[in-house]
């Protein structure tokens, strides 16, 4: 204790003086700090030097002995451990009898060993004894014997047992001291003749080892049984028989035969009795302990109900024995896994915890110590693997791959985490408000708090008047803080600096306002996440206070990362709800592109930051999360992934399922598992995921492919062991074993059009697993005919689940809507409306009962029951999302009473409205203008306010959205009132709704675009431009487009102040869709046409080159739009500017352009632009600056161009002959 304390006073000085360099401070204080701190190091050593002297003493007075041998750790070997002390009653385990006694009595008759498996309590004794007692194990061995092992391992003693337990024990043996003398005369006692040897309670492989060769092998099916915690101890002994813990019904038997024996359980005390049960999850040992006290106590019902809230604090209370067995497992843990098994009690009870999570957390708490070519995250998976093989962590779920995905705890384990951690000042945890009054006192020596929020925040508001300190103001040391919610209290309570030494905050599990990520100095800090609503943008000084930072998790819609981010080499994993990752900069120091060399993890990124810059210097990222947002801006391309030679897991989703994503099939060789969703894959493409060499898990989601139809080719997919396929539209699948020939797992969920699974699947040698969720009938039908068939010819391994949630969820619905119309009962209408939202979700294409829309609209005005009033509100949005629900409510004057509620002070009824009246909104324009004529505008813009929750406001940005939205557009002066509102929430977080909603208005006459102009929106629309997600910058790229023309130079003037020019240009050379490059021609096109200043401005951020290469795009409308653009400027632009754009090389591609078939004015203002071009060269001329040559008459002819002007001298308009001829006759 004295060592740990010292140590931890060490930590603390050193890691606090680290902490205050990053400070600003004048020399004078410095010198205070550095003297302070020489000052704290000699204090601190002089400690270590007493306890240096202490230890040498005591060593010196212990001599020779054996620190760790004076002290015994394990039970003492006693009657209460021996077979022959009879048999223990047994519950809940008689299959696991019955399946060892098989094995033991069974084939073959070698010698085999049947070691049984299981935490501590778990009932592995007891098993043991019923199974070593049992009458089918006394008639078939001619011989038993038993001995219990424990954590100390001593010979001698073991083969004495062994030898009693037989009856071989003589006076003399007894003082025998050799012990391979008691070998031979084991040995010969068991020889020739069968024998059941129990060895319980062992330890490590050394007992076995020590004691295998004297039990001899005479085939005459003697056996050994093992009893162990721990699966190394057996590893080499086959497949250990695995105790599990009881279930319900097993558990209350257990504790009711414990407390009452053979009689019943009074009436009274049953449901508080089973409420105990299930409080001991299952742990036999408990439900022992527990028994044994309510037999016992106070057989009262007000007893009971108190032991049902406090079973552990029973338990503990009731038998110490019970904490020095789980003390067992803990003590004879390794000194590298005792803090990482310690840190499982700081999550929640019953948690299940995600490993991906707990991994990260050991490594940033300084658990994981180096290994040489191996990762922290690979030493954490595997001391987590030690842990689960010591049966101290339960493996809760696994991955597709078979990998552990979460995991937990035992209540009872974690428990004596808690009490443990708290003695060693390791955590101190704040679970309910009976711990607050030790919270005070054990917080300020733990190093990690785990805090109850509600506890958190009564001791942050507990305030000294005096002084105005807060009274957590002496918390330094702390070195984690683990919040189960709202964990914004912690910094909204005072001084942001309050723990300048953490290196763990995980704030999140509840959504924090307002982070100050970029105010709190964390200079230590490992490991940071958090959630927010809208987008963060992570400051430039990041760095400068999270240095040393290996993990940020940023649970939000969108994350902006600086530029700096590169600055930080310690990062390991980025996780974001999506992110926008810059591209790296030259280090103005060395030159060099800066490198996450570190970083393994990185997930969600935006597809537009996926470029070759950004993959080249992570080059060991090793997962990978892409989020493609709008791709009618930027195609993504998957051929920058070569650069991630380290990469096995890659996730790909589409944001917009009704596009097609473009993606270049060109994965790393060393991906291991591919998800991809929403990106409209056409099936053929699929073998190019198929050829990848080392695919072993693939997953398809709803809508990562497009077709009826896959067949895939012979050899793909050799190393996959795992496919699902989810929402996939796949009609016909042709397949059989020589297309997955390792595959092992099959799911298929939601796939209602598959007309049959390939018979050939059944025949995979490897396949264990078909599971159908929500299949189609026929998928079904043959995936029994494959198991049957399967199953014929002998081959009872393959298992085949079904889940019909859609048939189950369509039956209950269906009893929902008949108890809606015609029940009258309160409590039932509640229940059966709730269960019509639910089940509707997995049911929506089946027709609704007439008499249910009208019922639910009745419920509507039950003021009575706000309940009933909100079931129904989320039941009718679901039925306006059907594709006949909309018009079945408006006939049932839904649309009047939707209007009204959005004046209602429930925010779930107001919430249900907005989507409801955005629904009808979308669906037509006639329900559209019908919404409109009830007066909806008004309720509507009255909600944008402070007082309105966010998530309201942002359904009524939509929701007015669409009520601009549709052809024939909407009477103007319906509308016109939202202008205001759209012109101020293109400033909020808002703003992608409102640029649609403007786009939609300015696609009218020219006098509502001017009053979309009046609402001075323009200026804010070009700032977008510059930097916005995808999602908001082409509703504002293409109504820029729209009302560009009429607004005046002043407001013209911003596109260069905004500096959105060279955002177009980048739009031109940029891989985007063909529309933003035909918005953007526009764009700059009408812009050229005000005056030769912005013709220069153009010129100046360099998008004359751009403009020409479209003029050789092939699609036509492209280099239609760009050639108008470049024509614009040769006819207006100034000598100097025609100049320059010659030397761009404007006129070979602009003689090159396809003249007919083509409209008047456009030849015509071609011939114009040409004749510019011709003017200036003629100037050159007469300046003597081209040796009394046209220069560009005679460029204008080796492209080509003269040629087409002579053939427009027969063209059927007389005035482009004229113009045609004119050209002809003064230039040439």
């Amino acid at each position: 204790m004295e060592i740990r304390d010292a140590a931890y006073k060490t930590e603390d000085i050193m890691e606090s003086h680290i902490s205050k360099n990053f400070g600003q401070e004048s020399f004078h204080e410095r010198q205070i700090r550095d003297q302070t701190f020489c000052e704290n190091f000699v204090i601190v050593a002089d400690e270590i030097d007493s306890i240096k002297m202490t230890a040498a003493k005591l060593k010196e007075s212990w001599g020779s002995t054996d620190l760790y041998q004076s002290k015994r750790t394990s039970l003492p070997t006693g009657q209460s451990r021996l077979a022959s002390s009879g048999k223990s009653a047994m519950v809940g385990f008689h299959d696991d009898l019955n399946q060892i006694v098989d094995q033991l009595t069974g084939y073959p008759p070698t010698r085999k060993v049947i070691p049984i498996i299981g935490m501590g309590g778990i009932g592995k004794t007891t098993l043991a004894k019923n199974v070593y007692n049992d009458p089918r194990i006394t008639e078939y061995f001619h011989i038993r014997a038993w001995a219990s092992i424990s954590q100390e391992y001593h010979e001698r003693e073991v083969l004495l047992s062994l030898l009693n337990s037989m009856k071989q024990l003589s006076a003399e043996i007894l003082q025998e001291e050799e012990t391979g003398k008691l070998k031979e005369c084991l040995y010969k006692s068991l020889y020739g003749r069968s024998y059941l040897v129990v060895m319980d309670d062992v330890w490590t492989p050394k007992a076995w080892d020590s004691l295998s060769n004297i039990f001899p092998d005479d085939r005459n099916g003697s056996r050994i049984m093992l009893t162990t915690r721990l699966l190394s101890v057996v590893d080499s002994l086959g497949s250990p028989h695995r105790m599990r813990f009881l279930n319900a019904t097993e558990s209350w038997n257990l504790l009711r035969r414990e407390v009452f024996g053979e009689d019943s359980c009074p009436v009274g005390l049953e449901e508080a009795g089973k409420e105990i049960s299930d409080n001991c999850k299952g742990l036999a040992l408990s439900l022992v302990v527990i028994g044994g006290h309510l037999s016992k106590a106070n057989g009262t019902k007000d007893h009971w109900e108190y032991v049902a809230q406090n079973v552990k604090l029973v338990v503990n209370a009731t038998d110490e024995n019970c904490l020095d067995i789980l003390s067992l497992s803990y003590d004879y843990l390794p000194h590298y896994l005792k803090a990482c098994f310690l840190y499982m009690g700081v999550f929640p009870e019953d948690d299940e915890i995600r490993v991906s999570k707990l991994i990260k957390l050991w490594a940033a708490e300084g658990f994981v110590k180096p290994v040489r070519d191996k990762t922290l995250e690979e030493v954490a998976k595997e001391y987590l693997g030690d842990l689960i093989s010591r049966n101290l962590i339960l493996i809760s779920e696994k991955s597709s791959s078979g990998k552990v995905k979460t995991c937990s705890i035992h209540d009872l384990l974690r428990d004596f985490c808690i009490r443990k951690a708290q003695q060693e000042k390791f955590f101190h945890a704040t679970v309910t408000d009976k711990d607050f009054r030790i919270f005070a006192e054990g917080r300020k020596y733990s190093r990690r708090l785990c805090i109850h929020p509600d506890i958190f925040h009564k001791e942050l508001s507990n305030r000294d008047a005096s002084n105005g300190n807060p009274s957590m103001g002496s918390l330094p040391p702390v070195r984690s803080i683990l919040c189960s919610s709202s964990g914004s209290k912690i910094y909204e309570s005072g001084d942001q600096n309050f723990f300048p030494l953490l290196r763990v905050l995980d704030l999140a599990k509840e959504k924090v306002v307002d982070f100050p990520i970029g105010e709190i100095k964390l200079v230590h800090s490992r490991y940071l996440a958090f959630s927010s609503d809208g987008k963060i943008s992570i400051p430039k000084i990041l760095p400068d206070f999270l240095w040393f930072l290996q993990t940020l998790i940023v649970d939000c819609k969108e994350v902006h990362l600086p530029e700096e981010i590169w600055r930080m080499p310690q990062l390991r994993h980025l996780l974001f709800g999506l992110c926008y990752f810059p591209c790296p900069a030259r280090s103005p120091i060395d030159g060099e592109n800066s490198v996450l060399g570190n970083l393994l993890t990185l997930s969600k990124v935006s597809s537009s930051s996926c470029t070759t810059e950004v993959f080249e210097r992570v080059p060991n990222l090793n997962k990978l999360g892409i989020l493609i947002e709008r791709v009618v801006l930027t195609p993504f391309s998957i051929g920058n992934l070569v650069n991630l030679p380290q990469l096995e897991t890659l996730k790909i989703e589409g944001e917009y399922i009704h596009d097609d994503v473009p993606i270049n099939f060109n994965f790393p060789t060393n991906i291991k598992s591919l998800t991809l969703g929403g990106c409209r894959i056409s099936w053929k493409h699929m073998a190019n995921v198929g050829s990848m060499p080392n695919l072993e898990e693939l997953k398809l989601k709803y809508d990562a492919t497009v077709g009826p139809e896959w067949e895939p080719t012979e050899g793909e997919f050799c190393k996959l062991k795992f496919l699902l396929l989810d929402g996939i539209d796949l009609v016909r699948w042709r397949a059989d074993e020589t297309h997955f020939p390792g595959l092992e797992r099959l799911i298929l969920r939601g796939c209602s059009y598959l007309e049959e699974i390939p018979c050939g699947i059944g025949y995979i040698p490897t396949l264990e697993i078909i599971e159908l969720d929500d299949a189609s009938p026929l998928a079904v039908t043959s995936a029994k005919q494959m198991q049957e068939e399967q199953e014929r010819l002998g081959n009872d391994s393959l298992q085949v689940h079904f889940h019909n949630t859609y048939y189950f969820s369509r039956l209950k619905r269906k009893e929902a809507e008949a108890a809606i119309c015609g029940s009258n009962d309160n409590t039932l209408l509640l229940k059966s409306t709730k269960q019509f939202h639910t089940y509707l979700l997995y049911d929506q294409n089946k027709e609704i009962i007439p008499g249910v829309a009208p019922r639910l609209l009745e419920f509507l005005d039950r003021d009575d029951y706000p309940q009933l009033q909100c079931a129904a509100a989320l039941a009718i949005s679901k039925i306006s999302i059907l594709s006949d629900g909309i018009n079945m409510l408006i006939d049932h004057g839904a649309v009047p009473i939707m209007v009204s509620l959005l004046s209602s002070p429930e925010d779930v009824l107001r919430e249900q409205a907005l989507e409801i009246l955005g629904n009808f909104a979308h669906g037509s324009t006639k329900s559209r203008d019908l919404v409109l004529s009830y007066g909806v505008l008004t309720p509507l813009l009255e909600l944008f306010n402070d007082k309105t929750k966010l998530s309201i406001t942002r359904k009524a940005v939509k929701t007015l959205s669409k009520l601009c939205y549709g052809e024939p557009q909407p009477q103007f002066e319906q509308v016109k009132p939202a202008l205001l509102s759209f012109a101020r929430l293109i400033h909020t977080d808002n703003v992608s709704h409102a640029c649609e909603a403007l786009f939609h208005l300015t696609s009218g006459k020219g006098d509502i675009i001017q009053d979309v102009i009046d609402a001075c929106v323009f200026p804010r629309l070009v700032e977008l431009l510059v930097y916005s997600p995808d999602f908001v910058l082409i509703p504002a790229l293409y109504t820029v487009g729209k009302i560009i023309q009429y607004v005046d130079d002043i407001q013209i003037q911003v596109i260069i102040d905004k500096g959105a020019l060279p955002c177009l240009r980048n739009f031109l050379t940029g891989k985007y869709r063909k529309i933003v490059k035909l918005s953007t021609c526009w764009i700059i096109m009408l812009f050229i046409r005000r005056t030769n200043d912005y013709i220069q401005a153009v010129i100046d951020a360099d998008i004359i080159l751009p403009l020409l290469q479209l003029l050789q795009n092939d699609d036509f409308e492209i280099w239609w739009m760009a050639a108008w653009a470049i024509m614009f400027a040769t006819e207006d632009g100034t000598n100097e500017q025609i100049k320059f754009l010659v030397r761009e090389g404007c006129i070979k591609p602009m003689c090159g352009l396809q003249i007919t078939p083509n409209p008047t004015d456009f030849i015509e203002y071609w011939l114009a632009g040409l004749e510019n071009i011709l003017k200036v060269g003629e100037a050159e001329k007469n300046q003597g600056n081209t040796e009394d040559v046209n220069v560009y008459a005679q460029m204008i002819d080796d492209a080509g161009g003269l040629q087409k002007i002579k053939n427009l001298q027969t063209h059927e308009n007389s005035e482009t002959c004229e113009i045609a001829m004119k050209l002809l006759e003064t230039y040439w």
